[in-house]
């Protein structure tokens, strides 16, 4: 027992052991890192895809805005907006967004006028606030849901110059554009959001370049996106696995932080302000685009994650690898110490062995006997045809070290070395490794063998190779697995159903349709359930026709499911019979065409509202093909006063009021056609009595079904004709008095702004003059209020014909008038002028009772820019001076 052989041979075994164990616990290593690391880029690829998502779906539903805006013809109202939102499920479909709402642009010198016609046209309430400086504003004219988005009606987004970059980026580029992280008026945390814009471009107009989009632009479309409502939960998923940081760029380069997790707990906006990640282990940093706004995403795996998945590994194998050293050290220290004991036993064992070899010799199975040590003592042929080991190699070789591999089931083993160990035999299948490194499956019998006095001598096991009914079981289970995958998982509902109509089978989106589990529908119920009334009775109709033909298609269903969502549904089917042609079941399939039949539905009516729009009794319709009519409507032929079918063949020319005109629309029109976009314009055209009529006209180029311009071309005309004749009327009411026709206040106003103007660009200076007139009041008190009216009547034809055509006078009301001298009218030379207007209005009037009055006029004047540079500064002075002049009784003074 103490020989020194013994001892040399156990510590080579265990040396070798050790260093065995050491290699394969630093492999294993790897192998972990290389694997937690896949995990990390996979859990971060679908972080990012989930981030995308959210930010990209609101697009959706300002795209469909932009449709309903454009089918308003370009002109929201604030019932057509809010209706439009309230159609869509805003916290359901796009979370995070508290509302929708339009931007339109103004420049500052047209604010006024732009408030007061969204007053006029919406609310008084309106008003504009939040503006900056810059000369043009971007202001939220239309905001829905409107209570928790008040603040921001009316608010100008280009004041903050974040909020500007984002606006005029999507304007250049003509493509939805998120802004950097800005804080929302909706939102009461203030926490870090964004503003989601789409442009949306007029009518007619397809912009190619930053240039043409900015002269075309109607408006934005916006989205507020609240960053921690948005991508609540976004971090969820991952939180046992990875810490967490995302951050968006801002226009100085920075990143801002929107979220971040560190050990599973979404930190705070301060706390995300101060975390890094960069230096962390495990940390990677993956950036993006989304809509024009570049993210940035840090991820690192957690403390718990890295202990969890790396802290351990190789550890197990280290110590079961050591263990097992120490193992094969003692055994081998035992059977070089027991050598003599084996070789007796050997001996004992060869008369049994002799005739085992005789029979496992001749089968074509491998066999092989073991002592009780399961060590191989013998093998046959067979064991060499399918392993590849010779006798010799396997000779006192254990059979798990010699065929094991790393796919070899673990408890298997487990489980044939605790029937062994008690003497037991078992049967069990396993994979193993040929010597050529080819794994196989094989059925292993184990039997124990026992001594002539009943101890146990070995063991004998039978090995047969079933690798082939293996892979046959496994490509099956295969088949079987990828069926019923798109059987469940196929775009459209299969299922069967019995004599009765009741379901016997429905796949995995038949269930989702119906809100329903199979147990509750199997054998309970029928797709006549969830049918409207009208489908009810269109399958008690078609059910038993279905079972005598063997066949249905293309029936049309309302469905409705238990979640109380409706989609319109096409069914097929054919039946299925036995031997005796007797109805067994059916193989139905149902497809969803919700989409298919809203879009039908709208073809049918866009060609009803075709057919009544083309012969309309309000727009004179005409296609035409190499400048000739080849189809007018009977509007058209009314319109111009031509008799049914006149104008057929006939060339558009003649409707216009001279060939120069009718040139100058070619040349204007037919390049933006070509181009694919749409000509509109007002002008006159001439009707065939020569009468001339103001029309709204628009054009259009026809696309062949080739997609290439066949050529033709379809124009709309509206008469405006009356229209523009009331437009007129009302510009004249709106901007000169109504007694004397002069100019009224306002148009004195806009003229006075174009003088200051003009004198600032020249450098000279213009004169204002205030008249009041004296003894108006007593023409009034002795011979009525209608000879007042023809005293000013007559008081404004005198100033009229005392003035050049490029001076103004107006009525402020009352009996007061002013005067403006312009261009370029000095102190000097100003006097002149106002004497002869003096002069003229003391001589007598004489009214239309033939009785002479006589008035004067105390006058007050101002120059610019000695007295003023503003309207209101020049008015206020004029006004001053005059009545100066009347208290001192200087009615005919020029002084200033």
């Amino acid at each position: 027992m103490n020989s020194p052989t013994a001892w040399v041979a156990a510590a080579v075994v265990l040396a070798l052991g050790l260093t065995l164990t050491a290699a394969a616990a630093i492999w294993q290593q790897r192998q972990a890192s290389a694997e937690v690391r896949s995990l990390q880029e996979r859990q971060t690829e679908r972080l990012q895809a989930d981030v995308v998502k959210r930010l990209t779906t609101p697009v959706y539903g300002l795209k469909g805005a932009r449709g309903v805006l454009a089918a308003m013809e370009g002109h929201f109202n604030r019932r057509a907006f809010d209706a439009y939102v309230e159609s869509r499920d805003l916290p359901r479909e796009f979370p995070g967004v508290p509302g929708f709402g339009f931007i339109e642009r103004v420049q500052r010198t047209d604010l006024p006028a732009f408030v007061a016609r969204h007053q006029r046209e919406r609310s008084v309430e309106f008003r504009v606030h939040g503006s900056g400086t810059d000369p043009t504003l971007y202001v939220i004219t239309q905001i829905s849901p409107f209570p928790p988005n008040f603040a921001a009606w009316g608010l100008d987004e280009g004041a903050d110059p974040v909020r500007r970059q984002a606006i005029e980026q999507a304007i250049d580029t003509g493509e939805p554009t998120l802004s950097s992280p800005v804080h929302l008026v909706q939102d009461p945390a203030q926490g870090p959001g964004f503003l989601l814009l789409v442009p949306v471009y007029r009518q007619g107009h397809d912009p190619d370049t930053p240039a043409r989009r900015r002269a075309s632009l109607q408006g934005l479309l916006l989205a507020p996106l609240v960053a921690s409502e948005l991508l609540r939960g976004v971090a969820e998923p991952a939180a046992s696995l990875l810490d967490v940081k995302l951050a968006a760029r801002m226009p100085g380069g920075d990143f801002a932080p929107l979220l971040a997790s560190h050990n599973g707990v979404l930190l705070s906006p301060a706390g995300a302000q101060d975390y890094a990640l960069a230096d962390a282990p495990t940390a990677e940093t993956t950036r993006f685009t989304v809509n024009g706004r570049e993210f940035q995403l840090e991820t690192a795996l957690t403390r718990a994650a890295v202990v969890r998945l790396l802290g351990l590994s190789g550890i197990g194998l280290g110590l079961g690898g050591a263990l097992l050293s120490l193992l094969l050290a003692a055994t081998v220290y035992l059977l070089a110490a027991g050598r003599a004991r084996a070789e007796q036993m050997a001996r004992d064992m060869t008369a049994d062995l002799t005739r085992l070899a005789t029979v496992a010799s001749h089968t074509t199975n491998a066999v092989m006997i073991t002592d009780p040590a399961h060590r191989i003592v013998w093998v046959n042929a067979g064991f060499t045809r399918m392993t590849g080991y010779t006798p010799a190699e396997a000779q006192q070789r254990l059979p798990g070290e010699l065929l094991h591999s790393e796919l070899t089931d673990a408890n298997t083993v487990h489980g044939m070395r605790e029937a062994m160990a008690v003497g037991l035999g078992c049967d069990v299948e396993l994979v193993q490794r040929a010597k050529d490194g080819h794994d196989y499956w094989a059925d292993i019998e184990i039997q124990p063998l026992h001594a002539p006095d009943g101890e146990l001598s070995g063991f004998v096991v039978i090995e047969s190779d079933i690798s082939t009914r293996k892979q046959l079981q496994a490509l099956a289970d295969e088949a079987r697995e990828s069926l019923q995958d798109l059987y469940d998982n196929a775009p459209c509902a299969y299922y069967a159903l019995d004599g009765d109509g009741c379901f016997l089978q429905i796949n995995a989106l038949g269930l989702r349709w119906l809100g329903c589990k199979a147990d509750e529908l199997i054998g309970r119920a029928s797709p006549r359930d969830f049918f409207s009334a009208e489908g009810r009775a269109l399958f008690d109709e078609a059910f038993p026709r279905f079972k005598r033909e063997g066949r249905v298609k293309g029936l049309e269903f309302d469905l409705t499911g238990r979640d109380g969502r409706t989609r319109r549904v096409s069914l097929s089917a054919t039946a299925i019979y036995d031997a005796d042609g007797h109805y067994l079941r059916s193989r139905s399939v149902m497809f969803d065409i919700t989409e298919t039949h809203r879009i039908r539905q709208q073809l049918q009516q866009l060609t009803l509202d075709q057919e009544a729009m083309l012969e309309s009794d309000l727009v004179g319709i005409a296609k035409m093909r190499d400048l000739h009519i080849t189809w007018r409507n009977q509007a058209l032929e009314r319109m111009f006063g031509y008799a049914e079918g006149e104008l057929l063949g006939q060339t558009a020319l003649q409707l216009h009021v001279d060939a120069a005109t009718y040139e100058a629309l070619g040349a204007a029109a037919l390049p933006q056609m070509h181009a694919g976009g749409r000509f509109r314009t007002q002008l006159q055209m001439r009707r065939k009595d020569g009468a001339l009529i103001w029309v709204d006209l628009a054009g259009v180029e026809l696309t062949a079904a080739t997609q290439e311009r066949g050529g033709e071309s379809m124009w709309m005309m509206v008469d405006i004709t009356q229209s523009k004749a009331h437009e007129a009327r009302l510009e004249q009411a709106a901007l000169h008095d109504a007694l004397t026709g002069l100019p009224n206040r306002l148009l004195l106003a806009d003229r006075l702004r174009q003088a200051i103007a003009g004198a600032e660009r020249s450098g000279h200076v213009f004169a204002l003059a205030y008249l009041d007139l004296n003894g108006f009041k007593q023409v009034n008190d002795h011979h009525g209020h209608d000879a007042g009216d023809e005293v000013l009547q007559a008081v404004a034809t005198r100033l009229q014909a005392g003035l050049r055509a490029s001076d103004t006078v107006a009525r402020l009301g009352g009996d007061e008038f002013v005067v403006l001298l312009t261009p370029a009218q000095g102190p000097a030379d100003a006097e002149p002028v106002l004497s002869r207007l003096l002069d003229a209005l003391t001589q007598p009037i004489t009214l239309s009772s033939g009785i002479d009055v006589a008035v004067g006029s105390s006058l007050g004047l101002a120059h610019y820019p000695p007295d003023g540079r503003s309207p209101d500064a020049l008015m206020r002075h004029a006004d001053e001076a005059m009545y100066a002049n009347k208290r001192a009784g200087r009615s005919r003074a020029l002084q200033r």
